[in-house]
């Protein structure tokens, strides 16, 4: 954490500039709990973060997918065997889907504005 120690406002060649001095203090968190957040030394998987745009997008639209599926699923099995499924597990999951089904179709729609924004002469 830099510490900034200001003595007010200078104008050195007609420019402002804040003038003090500066002062690195390295405080460590302490942290008590594995679910605490840590500083990485290096990403977790390499791979996941090079990924390209394409490959960012099929997995997210496959995500969207899976939600869709398990919904679907919990769906059939509250119909065919209703003791075998909590109320609640198949209303958070339906709601899941939705959401993530109303937000893919939200970006699809912005990304059809925007392309036919730049492709309309004017």
């Amino acid at each position: 954490m830099q510490v900034l120690t200001t003595r007010g406002v200078q104008f050195p060649n007609g420019m402002p500039q804040v003038m003090g001095s500066r002062s690195y203090h390295g405080l460590r968190l302490a942290t008590s709990s594995a679910r605490h957040i840590r500083p990485a030394e290096r990403p977790l998987n390499p791979e996941r973060v090079t990924q390209g745009f394409a490959a960012a997008l099929s997995s997210a639209l496959a995500n969207v997918e899976a939600l869709d599926v398990r919904s679907q699923r919990l769906t059939a099995q509250a119909v065919y065997n209703p003791d075998s499924v909590n109320a609640h597990t198949l209303i958070i999951a339906g709601e899941k889907a939705r959401f993530a089904l109303n937000l893919t179709k939200s970006l699809a729609d912005g990304v059809i504005r925007a392309y036919r924004e730049l492709t309309t002469p004017r």
